[in-house]
């Protein structure tokens, strides 16, 4: 179990208010184990920092994640629970392969509401639709702009229902459980930096329903970016541009140089051709209104620089 006096702390707060809480993924949770970061050239598939874990804690054996995402497609699946809360109604699963074991998500949410839209909120907002498809494009689209925080997700059946399957996070909670124990980070700049990176992708990828029951948070203080089911509308706005202030500077100029022909190569099992179009329109007005920050405020004001390293803890 997770102990809470063990997790030093926090309330979300700064950059970004959100939703109100609804639990509909992971309550307690894999802990990422942190490594020694990789120097810049040590070119890797895998995570810097981050091994995955079993169910008992032990860190898994996979060097990539590639490895990690086939051991997810194929792995037998050993036990299912049925998840209470939210409106997906997720399974969590524990999957088993050549005496390896991992608990993972699995999602096969899957409603259209595009041909009957109206023009209230959530789930009859234009264009809408639920589905577990966009869990793997969230994941590729999130490693092609250089991040680590959304867990890897891939394409799978179970009981011959087409789904989406997920790494489980261990030893994790979420804003809710955080909100309810009345805690607050111990470092409150880092804090802020990951919601700004948070606020950037969500607006890159239109994501209606980033609320305290799908982000995650570790032991680490590092913040994990979940259930993606309600993204990638074809809507090609910006949600909320005012909520971003500043942007990662990688992540800044991954942006700038996304490769629009390689990243729909990518996503095109993934996004319709209208969604792949929104999705690049929003990467436009995204930069734009980077540049237009820069511009008014300098480059030092807005582009900040986001080490992946562990939040010190204070003293019990």
């Amino acid at each position: 179990m997770f102990e809470p006096h063990r997790f030093p702390a926090a309330l979300l707060a700064g950059a970004f208010a959100l939703a109100p809480a609804v639990a509909r993924a992971q309550e307690s949770a894999v802990t990422p184990v942190a490594e020694r970061r990789p120097k810049a050239e040590e070119k890797s598939a895998a995570r810097p920092g981050t091994r995955w874990t079993d169910p008992d804690g032990k860190p898994l054996p996979f060097a990539s994640d590639e490895e990690l995402i086939a051991f997810l497609a194929t792995a037998e699946v050993k036990s299912e629970q049925a998840l209470s809360g939210g409106v997906t109604f997720p399974t969590k699963i524990l999957l088993e392969k050549d005496g390896v074991r991992a608990n993972a998500i699995f999602r096969d949410i899957n409603e259209d509401a595009s041909s009957n839209p109206s023009f209230g909120g959530g789930r009859d907002a234009i264009f809408f639709r639920d589905s577990y498809i966009y869990e793997p494009a969230a994941y590729k689209l999130s490693r092609m702009l250089g991040l680590d925080n959304v867990p890897p997700a891939t394409l799978r059946k179970l009981k011959n229902k087409n789904g989406s399957v997920q790494i489980w996070v261990e030893n994790a909670m979420t804003q809710k459980s955080m909100n309810k124990q009345n805690l607050k980070p111990p470092d409150e700049k880092r804090w802020n930096k990951q919601l700004q990176i948070m606020n950037t992708f969500d607006a890159l990828i239109y994501n209606t329903d980033r609320n305290s029951g799908n982000l995650l948070i570790t032991p680490d203080w590092k913040l994990w970016m979940i259930d993606h089911t309600r993204a990638f509308r074809r809507n090609a706005n910006l949600q909320r541009p005012d909520a971003i202030q500043q942007c990662e500077r990688g992540l800044y100029q991954k942006l700038k140089g996304l490769d629009q022909a390689a990243a729909a190569a990518a996503l095109k099992e993934d996004l319709s051709p209208y969604e792949l179009d929104a999705l690049f329109k929003r990467r436009a007005l995204l930069v734009a209104h980077l540049d237009k920050l820069i511009a008014e405020r300098g480059e030092t004001q807005v582009l900040y620089v986001f080490a992946d390293e562990p939040a010190a803890a204070p003293a019990p």
